[in-house]
């Protein structure tokens, strides 16, 4: 039995693993795609966080705010443009390079 308790974690943390990479690279992609939309959305977040510092407690236990908030935070971090992306954004493509995307 604790055989499979640990194989059901690894496998767990494997998919929360594949998860997170994929959530950062639609990120990376969508940075590439719109700019502005993701500014706004970076906007979003940190103001998101910062209601969660100024509002009212939340009728819940104390593990369930910090994992909010920690949620919160992630989004925000998460979001932030990459200094390799804003850097190729700047960059002018010529044609040849638009033919290597796929």
């Amino acid at each position: 039995m604790p055989d499979e308790i640990r194989t059901s974690k690894r496998d767990l943390v494997a998919r929360v693993a594949t998860l997170e990479l994929l959530a950062a690279d639609l990120i990376h992609i969508l940075w590439q795609v719109s700019p502005q939309a993701m500014t706004k959305l970076l906007g979003d977040a940190q103001q998101d966080v910062e209601i969660g510092h100024t509002r009212v407690a939340l009728p819940v236990g104390e593990h369930q705010r910090d994992r909010l908030y920690t949620v919160l935070l992630t989004r925000q971090r998460m979001l932030r443009r990459k200094s390799s992306d804003a850097g190729r954004a700047r960059e002018p493509q010529s044609p040849a390079d638009a033919g290597d995307r796929h």
